[in-house]
């Protein structure tokens, strides 16, 4: 009696289609940083926030005008490496191996997922 081949295409595990969801969502671990910075810009520190002229200005104390430098560094510093970061690892990652650039692109949603929780965690507890 002859064999019969499966003519069924082996099915793509659970962990290949998760992969860019996890590691985008290890990647929003570290933008908690500039995320949180940019929220006390754009709330507490609201009057500082684009003012340039340190000491010398009214938008607040001296505690005021150095917190509003380093929020700023922050968002600058750490979240321009973190896009970068993305922007290697979500476009030109699955571009160099041939990989499907709309699965990548579209678990980049779970980045800013760690920093929503905590949020939630901070207002809940807090």
């Amino acid at each position: 009696m002859a064999t019969q081949e499966s003519t069924i295409p082996p099915q793509k595990s659970r962990w290949k289609l998760l992969t860019p969801a996890v590691i985008n969502f290890l990647l929003g671990i570290p933008a908690v940083i500039p995320l949180y910075s940019a929220q006390l810009l754009l709330t507490t520190y609201r009057a500082c926030a684009l003012n340039t002229e340190g000491y010398g200005s009214d938008c607040g104390d001296a505690r005021t005008i150095e917190a509003t430098g380093w929020h700023r560094a922050s968002v600058v510093l750490i979240g321009g490496l973190g896009l970068l970061l993305v922007l290697a690892v979500d476009v030109l990652f699955p571009a160099g191996t041939g990989r499907p650039r709309r699965r990548w692109l579209a678990a980049s949603a779970a980045l800013p997922v760690p920093y929503l929780l905590a949020s939630i965690a901070f207002a809940i507890f807090n």
